[in-house]
């Protein structure tokens, strides 16, 4: 199984370590050319963000309250303190998985299976360091322009060498979605969505839930022991930690809170 995440916007602070060489935790793959792709978006974030504030809060679409902190976290990339990618995140999905509270197995089934799509690294694992930063991968860097442009090519070739012939569980949002596309025929890619009931209306996904069943249901796969091989074993994982209801569409699967 493989279980690919978005990251998010909300970041834990500090860590112990300082200039790791960046990696992919876990998997295989150190790629010299993810490297250098990835040295291409850090120096580009690094001379925006030491230009014109008000430009680059607007390029990177930061709130006015977050704008000064994460412009000093950008620039300060290269050096700051590291955390694991699992520790570092911190948003609603990262809420529903609550790592701090994982077993050794399943902290260690994490790490062998996350795979997280960032705006600044492409792809890490989740055992990763990675510092705090700001960078949507809906934002775009005046050196690079559109960076979901750039990362397609980059990661179209990496992306498949991290997978092997596991099962890969899809819970990235849209934009991180355009990253990287499987092929058509792929038939180990399930796509997932967690739809929330809505009165006299069919079930429709609203942020919150959404994203909070997202992480209960990746605690609920790194949890299991058995090898996920088929998509009805998603929504046995879904129903085992109290989700309401599960179904397959074709290449996917639509989860019921």
């Amino acid at each position: 199984m493989r279980i690919l995440l978005p990251p998010s916007e909300a970041k834990r602070a500090g860590g112990p370590g300082r200039r790791a060489k960046p990696s992919l935790g876990a998997h295989p793959g150190d790629d010299p050319v993810l490297a250098a792709a990835r040295a291409k978006v850090a120096a580009a974030l690094i001379e925006l963000c030491s230009g014109n504030a008000e430009v680059a809060a607007a390029a990177l679409r930061l709130p006015a309250r977050a704008a000064a902190g994460a412009l000093a976290d950008n620039r300060a990339v290269l050096d700051a303190a590291r955390r694991p990618a699992i520790d570092r995140y911190s948003g609603i999905v990262y809420d529903g998985l609550d790592v701090t509270t994982l077993t050794a197995a399943a902290r260690r089934r994490t790490e062998q299976t996350v795979l997280i799509f960032s705006g600044l690294w492409g792809v890490v694992g989740a055992a990763e360091p990675v510092p705090s930063y700001r960078l949507p991968v809906a934002a775009s860097l005046p050196a690079l322009r559109a960076l979901t442009g750039f990362w397609r090519p980059v990661l179209a070739d990496i992306v498949p060498t991290l997978l092997d012939d596991e099962l890969i569980v899809d819970l990235r949002s849209t934009d991180y979605a355009a990253m990287w596309r499987p092929a058509r025929d792929d038939e180990r890619h399930v796509g997932v969505r967690v739809l929330t009931p809505q009165p006299g209306r069919a079930p429709a996904v609203i942020s919150y839930p959404s994203k909070l069943g997202k992480g209960r249901l990746v605690r609920a796969l790194v949890g299991r022991r058995p090898r996920l091989t088929r998509p009805a074993q998603i929504i046995d994982a879904w129903r085992a930690v109290g989700g309401s209801d599960g179904w397959e569409t074709g290449r996917g699967v639509e989860l019921l809170t």
